[in-house]
């Protein structure tokens, strides 16, 4: 596993780095392939969002180019401005999904929130746990939060199985928390402390 300033995160095949325009191609290739994977947890835009000075299309398609470059550009001012680290998950140099630390907030609370997904094709590999557990060692010990949380819907099953595997505390349900997939959704949340991080969850998914 290796650090650096650039936010390249590495375990054996498995690559985290930031996401490159070049992807496009991949990006929406692997986009439009997983649209019925993806969707039943994709954020999306509550009536409530849409004005005349933020009109978003309801059909918006998250495998368009104009997608990625709205993603592209905003992934970049994150890792600029330090409020977001949006990493793509590569396996042997290959695009296969996005994990990222949003929300980050500095000052007394030193918090953030993890989120990701990954192409159905490399799903149920341990990667995208593994991924986590990446990232997550890179905020605590680079970016010195003392709380990391994953917020997930209680009918995803594979995100359940993955902070049950890290070790992430559940603390409760936030009622109709996030619009998912054009409503407002329940979500349990899971979190972990500074002084619960212990050796890294690289460390303790590999002592398993």
């Amino acid at each position: 596993m290796r650090f650096s300033n650039s936010v390249v995160l590495r375990y054996k095949s498995l690559e985290l780095s930031p996401i490159r325009f070049r992807d496009k191609r991949t990006y929406q290739e692997v986009r439009s392939f997983n649209k019925e994977w993806l969707t039943p947890w994709d954020a999306t835009m509550p009536p409530e969002g849409l004005s005349q000075n933020r009109m978003i299309d309801p059909a918006f398609d998250s495998a368009s180019a104009a997608a990625f470059t709205s993603f592209y550009f905003a992934a970049k001012k994150g890792l600029r401005d330090k409020s977001s680290v949006t990493l793509a998950i590569r396996v042997r140099g290959k695009f296969v999904g996005i994990i990222s630390a949003s929300n980050m907030v500095y000052g007394s609370a030193r918090a953030t929130q993890v989120g990701y997904w990954i192409d159905q094709r490399h799903s149920r590999k341990g990667l995208t746990t593994l991924a986590v557990a990446l990232l997550t060692d890179y905020l605590f010990q680079e970016r010195l939060m003392h709380r990391v949380e994953v917020v997930i819907r209680p009918e995803n099953e594979p995100s359940l199985k993955i902070v049950a595997k890290l070790g992430f505390r559940e603390e409760g349900m936030r009622p109709n928390y996030l619009h998912i997939n054009g409503q407002w959704r329940d979500h349990r949340v899971f979190a972990l402390h500074q002084e619960e991080f212990g050796t890294g969850l690289v460390n303790r998914l590999l002592n398993k």
